[in-house]
């Protein structure tokens, strides 16, 4: 006895067909590709963004010893010898050094 079509299993696909499927799956393959881009740049972009905080936190970290520090002196020096006159800029120093070694070359006592 002869089997009917729907009997045999799957008819066989036309050309039309096949060339329809693999042109979605160029098409997927593509929309893949550009997806990987993207998340590739956004990767990219999250580094610079942690690089960028690791550093702000350092420099946080930073100030924030140097002033506790200066704050821990302060207290030490205004215990041990009372008040603590206010630091002067660093430029009133250099001038102060500058005329100290003017006055060693002239021989005058500073």
């Amino acid at each position: 006895m002869k089997k009917t079509e729907s009997a045999q299993g799957s008819p066989p696909e036309p050309p039309e067909r096949a060339r329809l499927l693999a042109e979605v799956a160029r098409q997927r393959v593509r929309l893949a590709k550009d997806e990987l881009k993207r998340a590739r740049k956004r990767l990219k972009e999250a580094k610079r963004e942690a690089r960028r905080a690791r550093k702000h936190a350092a420099l946080a970290r930073k100030a924030w010893k140097r002033l506790s520090g200066r704050d821990r002196a302060a207290v030490a020096a205004t215990s041990a010898r009372g008040p603590v006159a206010p630091r002067r800029p660093p430029s009133v120093h250099k001038a102060a050094r500058r005329r100290k070694k003017a006055s060693a070359r002239n021989g005058k006592t500073a």
